[in-house]
């Protein structure tokens, strides 16, 4: 039995990662922290939904991250939702770095991540030139739980093009979903929790996983202990 806190649980993935949580024998308890109600507002014994004016100091929520075994950071943005850069950055390094200094404190084990292909926090970047800066900052994100705090097991996840599975689906999702290139958000949250239940089965060992495309993704939950 394990218990998770999840960031970014009104999203793509980290809805269906919420409500696979919320059906899965092996998890005791849900804690959500946003600034939006999950599971659309519908209450869950399981669920603790904790909704907050802002994701940038969270310290009035420490009580919550206490007790957990598992931190989901499933935070995601671009751009063009954002704001700009600035904001792009404030909301996926700034929140990042915030909720892993949370779960750090409150000594939670293990940490994983949605990142995205490529990622590398030292590439070189420009403000003005988006890919690059993505890039760059994404590998920022992954380092909040590598090196900026102390966990004692780290999973970072780097999806392609995810297929969101929220509204209509785009036409071109059927194509990147067939030719590899697309991830539906619920085999992606499928295997964070397989893997958080095989982490939790390893008396919390000293390691970080890396899940480096699609392929490696899917075949996680094929061989799923």
């Amino acid at each position: 039995m394990f218990k998770a806190i999840v960031i970014g649980g009104t999203g793509a993935t980290g809805r269906q990662l919420i409500r696979q949580l919320v059906e899965n024998e092996n998890c005791q308890s849900v804690t959500s922290i946003g600034r939006r109600p999950v599971l659309d507002g519908i209450k869950d014994d399981r669920v603790v939904d904790v909704v907050v004016g802002s994701m940038n100091d969270l310290s009035s929520t420490q009580e919550f991250w206490e007790n957990n075994d598992v931190f989901f950071n499933c935070i995601g943005t671009t751009r063009q939702k954002a704001g700009g850069a600035k904001k792009f950055v404030d909301i996926e390094l700034g929140i990042s770095k915030e909720s892993a200094r949370m779960a750090s404190n409150a000594q939670i084990p293990h940490a994983s991540l949605i990142s995205a292909n490529g990622a590398n926090h030292e590439a070189w970047s420009q403000d003005w030139l988006h890919p690059l800066l993505y890039r760059k900052t994404i590998g920022q994100k992954e380092q909040t739980i590598l090196s900026d705090f102390s966990f004692k097991m780290v999973t970072i996840f780097r999806p392609g093009m995810l297929i969101r599975l929220m509204g209509k689906r785009a036409w071109y999702d059927g194509i990147t979903e067939r030719t590899g290139v697309g991830i539906k958000v619920d085999i992606l949250a499928s295997a964070m929790i397989s893997d958080a239940e095989r982490s939790n089965k390893e008396d919390n060992r000293a390691s970080s996983r890396y899940f480096i495309g699609n392929s490696k993704i899917k075949a996680s939950l094929r061989s799923r202990i």
